[in-house]
């Protein structure tokens, strides 16, 4: 019995995804818009209400217990968006925290850390019901099939090429930009980093442009 479930998934999985056997973001996109419900629509709606979740904490974790008043105001400052980026073939979930100081040039070392610091701290929200207790593709794969696919459709197995583009298709963006009267008056620029999900810590990419054009 179990040989032949064994041989319907196989099959069924051959039939779902015919022509993903070595796989690109731009062959993922078009499965998923090709299903019965665009599937990249409920992609970027669940994301949406996961990053607005990890806001809530991220907030929380940076708000003394005192002045927990002030959270709603906060969240109120920070702007969050997830769109599909039809040039760059990627689902951009991007974060923007308002910064009143530490924009510097001086403070270039710094506030790269804690853009990554942020980063990692969404991520790890986004991520933390995930069986898997350590950061990799395969347990970011595990959560983008979940939020891609509603659960009475999500398919037994992938290739695995499918499932490493899929990883790839998402990118995080944290932007760190200075408030209006902190930007007049010190002549700064936003900084911002980048990155899929399964990203070191390390290697999340750090840049001067609020967004990925």
């Amino acid at each position: 019995m179990k040989k032949k479930i064994s041989i319907f998934i196989l099959v069924s999985s051959i039939f779902l995804f015919p022509n993903i056997l070595k796989s690109d973001q731009k062959d993922v996109v078009t499965n998923l818009m090709q299903r019965p419900l665009n599937y990249l629509d409920l992609g970027i709606i669940n994301l949406e209400r996961d990053m607005e979740r990890s806001i809530d904490r991220i907030i929380s974790r940076y708000t003394s217990r005192l002045l927990t008043n002030l959270i709603g105001d906060r969240k109120e400052e920070v702007e969050m968006s997830v769109i599909y980026n039809w040039r760059k073939t990627a689902v951009i979930a991007s974060i923007s925290i308002p910064m009143s100081k530490g924009l510097g040039e001086n403070d270039y070392l710094s506030s790269s850390n804690k853009c990554r610091e942020i980063f990692d701290n969404v991520r790890y929200n986004l991520l933390r019901r995930q069986p898997e207790s350590s950061l990799s593709e395969s347990q970011v794969a595990s959560y983008l099939v979940e939020k891609f696919y509603p659960p009475s459709n999500q398919p037994w197995t992938l290739p695995e090429d499918y499932r490493k583009s899929l990883v790839k298709l998402v990118i995080l963006e944290v932007v760190l930009r200075p408030t209006n009267k902190y930007a007049l008056s010190k002549a700064v620029l936003p900084v911002s980093c980048n990155g899929n999900l399964s990203e070191e810590k390390s290697d999340i990419k750090v840049v001067n442009n609020t967004t990925i054009q």
